[in-house]
């Protein structure tokens, strides 16, 4: 590298500055998880196959969909718009939700009977959603507005609820984070 010396400080050679400059933004453009972009091919694929494992899905317009028995496996949907979509279990089917619903919309989705261990929903918007049955055993709900929630036979236990909203929401045969059952909305 050629340095200049300009009113007495040593400065890299422009031409090389310029380069450089050109060379990093060109690497920022080429990653993959750029803020508020998602693959739209993994979307198509997603709506024809209903498996979505190890994707990202971030930001991703999902509203209203029927996603039954849907495979999220390590998935990121992270700030997805996924309001009243439907997520319940199929008959005899059980999948493993070990993913990312940081930031999602959520709002009267319908995860019945869902396996969501371990799944993370800081922030996360599940205002009025059917969790009954769901499988929320270590998830993390850090902050997420759970108001008017469907906790009806829900497994929480070591659930992480610190600073969730859960005015309103229904506890009934509802195992808590600290494995205690909560009955209180029977």
């Amino acid at each position: 590298m050629a340095l200049n010396k300009g009113n007495g400080v040593l400065l890299p050679n422009s031409k090389w500055l310029i380069n450089l400059t050109l060379s990093c933004a060109a690497m920022a453009l080429a990653w993959p998880w750029q803020a508020g972009a998602f693959d739209a091919t993994k979307l198509e694929d997603f709506k024809t196959t209903n498996v979505c494992k190890y994707c990202d899905l971030t930001d991703a317009p999902m509203s209203g969909r029927d996603m039954r028995g849907a495979d999220f496996q390590n998935a990121n949907l992270s700030g997805a718009k996924m309001d009243k979509a439907n997520m319940a279990e199929r008959p005899l089917e059980k999948r493993t939700l070990v993913t990312n619903f940081e930031d999602a919309n959520l709002r009267r989705a319908d995860f019945s009977g869902a396996n969501l261990h371990m799944a993370n929903f800081t922030n996360a918007y599940l205002r009025e959603a059917n969790l009954s049955g769901a499988d929320l055993s270590d998830a993390v709900l850090s902050k997420a507005n759970m108001k008017g929630a469907v906790l009806v036979g829900t497994n929480l236990k070591g659930a992480k609820l610190d600073e969730a909203k859960l005015d309103d929401a229904k506890f009934c045969k509802t195992t808590m984070p600290d494995g205690a059952v909560n009955d209180s909305g029977c």
